[in-house]
């Protein structure tokens, strides 16, 4: 008798052990996608249907001390910083107090005109499909303190500010632009774009992200960054020696917006959940289901755009991750730094990857390390893995 409750105890057990070892084979899969693109430290993590199915931390945060990347470590995610400030400034159009197509010379208080076509508006629409002519060239690049009127205004006659094309006709990625969706936040609010931001979307999310690593709950956490040849482009010493401005300040408060968030490879893929999940989240509402299908649209035919833009409302329409369908989200990268955030509604599949340095080669605008990331987590946890 003892030898048959054994020889079911084993048996009941083999099942048990082979599960054990499936997150194991699941970790060393996405190490080697990590292993082949030359990830100093990165972080994936995967939600489907409203929770996070898995979680994978990679390498090094600091490479010559040995520090490891964990759960708890924060990264700046460059360019994906513009989705995650448009779920905000959407939060704003829907409060009435931000308009897709109002002149941005309204909010300002003086015309802002590209000089060749000083008659033709600039609106929040174009801005966040990259099509309103704003050169991120020029004054951007050069002058790093120069205010919003002394680079863009009618009167300032700055034309090397602009592109020669009339705002809304054709596509062009713009950083510069962008970021016055920051300035716009500040206008309309009357608080710093961090403070805003905390308060209508992180604070309520219980996510830890800010503009500034100073603002985080534990700032020594955040990663160095690497260039592609595995140097330290960005130490976290320099990081966290730049200081915050908390005042609100419009002028000058356009460098955040486009690449200076950081936060958690967990909190992101929270933050495409929110867009995901049709803007409700733990019982928690963010957005209207209408507003994300509006931001998920191409914007050609809108009011004040007349050319094709990849772009919805600072979300990019990827039609080459997936055979049969797009998938969403916002690509990131600087200095070496690899990020993403792709949702697919239909599946209601979520990824967040953050490299704090690999292989950023592309492949039809999207980054390889992006590309393979995202189709092993298809593979596994998308309706493939799950079927």
């Amino acid at each position: 008798m003892k030898r048959v409750l054994c020889l079911l105890l084993v048996l009941l057990l083999l099942p048990l052990a082979a599960l054990a070892e499936e997150p194991n084979e699941i970790d060393a899969a996405f190490d080697k996608v990590f292993s082949r693109y030359k990830t100093t430290g990165g972080v994936v993590v995967v939600a489907r249907e409203g929770e996070i199915v898995y979680q994978r931390s990679y390498g090094y945060a600091h490479k010559k001390s040995g520090e490891p990347v964990t759960d708890e470590t924060y990264f700046r995610i460059a360019s994906v910083s513009k989705l995650v400030s448009a779920i905000h400034v959407m939060q704003l159009v829907e409060q009435g107090l931000l308009d897709l197509d109002a002149d941005i010379s309204d909010y300002f208080g003086y015309p802002i005109r590209n000089l060749k076509y000083p008659d033709i508006p600039i609106t929040l629409r174009q801005l966040m499909t990259h099509t309103s002519s704003i050169s991120s060239t020029g004054g951007y690049a050069y002058t790093p303190d120069a205010a919003v009127k002394e680079m863009l205004s009618l009167e300032a006659r700055r034309k090397n500010n602009y592109l020669p094309q009339k705002p809304g006709s054709k596509y062009s990625y713009s950083n510069f632009g962008a970021g016055l969706m920051g300035s716009l936040v500040e206008l309309v609010t009357g608080k710093n774009l961090n403070d805003s931001i905390t308060e209508n979307l992180f604070a309520p999310l219980g996510v830890d992200a800010a503009y500034s690593p100073q603002l985080l709950q534990y700032p020594e956490k955040i990663t160095y960054q690497y260039n592609d040849a595995g140097k330290v482009a960005t130490s976290r010493e320099t990081l966290l020696a730049r200081e915050w401005d908390p005042s609100v300040d419009p002028e000058h408060h356009y460098r955040s917006v486009p690449g200076r968030v950081f936060i958690r490879g967990y909190d992101l893929c929270r933050l495409g959940m929110v867009l995901c999940e049709g803007g409700v989240l733990d019982g928690h509402f963010f957005l209207q289901p209408e507003t994300i299908a509006a931001m998920q649209e191409y914007q050609k035919g809108k009011p004040g755009i007349t050319g094709h833009s990849p772009y919805g409302l600072c979300v990019y329409l990827e039609s080459k991750l997936l055979k049969d369908r797009i998938v969403y989200g916002h690509q990131g990268m600087s200095e070496g730094l690899v990020a993403g955030l792709f949702y697919e509604p239909e599946s209601k599949f979520t990824i967040a990857i953050i490299t704090n340095g690999s292989d950023s080669r592309q492949d039809h605008r999207i980054t390889l390390i992006n590309r393979r990331l995202f189709g092993l987590a298809w593979e596994l946890f998308g309706e493939e893995g799950v079927e």
